[in-house]
């Protein structure tokens, strides 16, 4: 077709059309225009048509562009149709087999899959960094056959049944169809002598073990991906990922906040009142941390560049001292006789204590 029509138009939808009407639109227009099933001399230039209306309006980045620009959008919208992983979602698996294996045939090529596993880190990781060492089993290529799936000294064989394509076809009712030959599951050969080390599957299951770095700032429910480090491929396809998902575990002293950390310490009353200095855990190492007198319970205090470093870099976080002022549960005679004294004397200078103050003055106020 020398002018590419418009998108919408292809699949049958208005432009404000929702994935759902897309979808429908799609799956049937692409039945009805397979070349199996419509004898027109352009339904095979039709269907592609099809596929790349829907590839670009199903992505919604490429629908921005395209309601924006249409088939003029900057680097335009080339190489595109749907992937067969998408239509075989669409489609289902044993009617994309059948209907577009003329479309799509069957790569031997398999790509392997990632691997996922976990981590669990300290807080003191977070702040410094850490390299560790993860072990897990992976798809390797077998060492006995070097991939190839066939016992040493063989090969695998053309398949009989397929002739080498991949595909055959077959008769549903007058309709013709094409799919996945069961023989060699699309391959194109068999293996009449497998391997003893894989069972002919050209890939074992090997213990590895992979070096880690965390690097400082990473943060609870990062993933780290190794490329290349997951299961292997077969047929000469690409290894697959690992994907290392990082929890970083709860700290006895500190509760993480962004870059920032919050150490909660309890305090006595006349330590509160009068004033003192105390110790004060860090992830560097202990700290003198002066409390001013007349400190209030909650009171916190900033402890700058105490805290975690950003994982892109640049200014590193604070601690926060929470001061909580703790009531004792039990008292002396003498610690009681004091207490005591010194209620009577709070009673008298109330203005020594100003919030008090000021929820007598309140309350006094409510009751008129």
């Amino acid at each position: 077709m020398s002018q590419k029509r418009d998108y919408y138009e292809v699949l049958g939808v208005d432009r404000g059309a929702g994935a759902d009407a897309l979808k429908k639109a799609f799956r049937s227009k692409a039945l009805q225009l397979h070349p199996d099933r419509n004898e027109a001399p352009d339904a095979e230039e039709q269907f592609k048509e099809v596929n790349e209306a829907y590839a670009v309006l199903s992505d919604a980045d490429k629908r921005a562009a395209y309601d924006r620009y249409g088939h003029a959008a900057p680097g335009g919208f080339g190489g595109g149709g749907v992937q067969p992983d998408d239509l075989r979602d669409i489609f289902g698996g044993d009617v994309f087999d059948q209907m577009f294996g003329s479309f799509f045939r069957r790569s031997p090529v398999r790509h392997g899959k990632n691997i996922k596993t976990n981590l669990k880190i300290n807080l003191e990781t977070v702040a410094q960094g850490k390299q560790y060492q993860v072990s897990y089993r992976r798809n390797a290529t077998c060492e006995t056959c070097r991939g190839s799936g066939a016992k040493p000294g063989t090969a695998p064989v053309r398949c009989g049944q397929c002739n080498g394509m991949g595909q055959v076809r077959i008769n549903r009712g007058f309709i013709p169809m094409t799919q996945v030959c069961p023989a060699c599951s699309g391959l194109g050969t068999r293996i009449e002598n497998p391997c003893g080390g894989c069972g002919g599957q050209g890939i074992s299951k090997q213990e590895v073990a992979v070096d880690i770095t965390i690097k400082p700032g990473t943060p609870d429910g990062h993933t780290v991906r190794m490329t290349g480090y997951g299961h292997q491929g077969r047929q000469g396809g690409k290894a697959g990922d690992l994907l290392v998902g990082v929890t970083v575990e709860a700290h006895p002293f500190f509760d993480r906040d962004g870059d920032d950390i919050i150490c909660e310490v309890p305090i006595s009353f006349p330590q509160a009142a009068l004033g003192t200095k105390i110790d004060v855990p860090t992830l560097s190492g202990r700290v003198k941390v002066k409390v001013p007198a007349g400190t209030q319970s909650g009171k916190k205090l900033r402890l700058r560049g105490k805290g975690l470093p950003r994982r892109q870099g640049g200014k590193t976080g604070d601690q926060l001292v929470k001061l909580q002022v703790e009531t004792p549960t039990t008292l002396s005679d003498e610690q009681r006789e004091l207490l005591e004294r010194l209620q009577e004397l709070s009673g008298t200078n109330v203005e020594s204590e100003p919030k008090r103050q000021s929820f007598l003055e309140s309350l006094k106020e409510f009751f008129g």
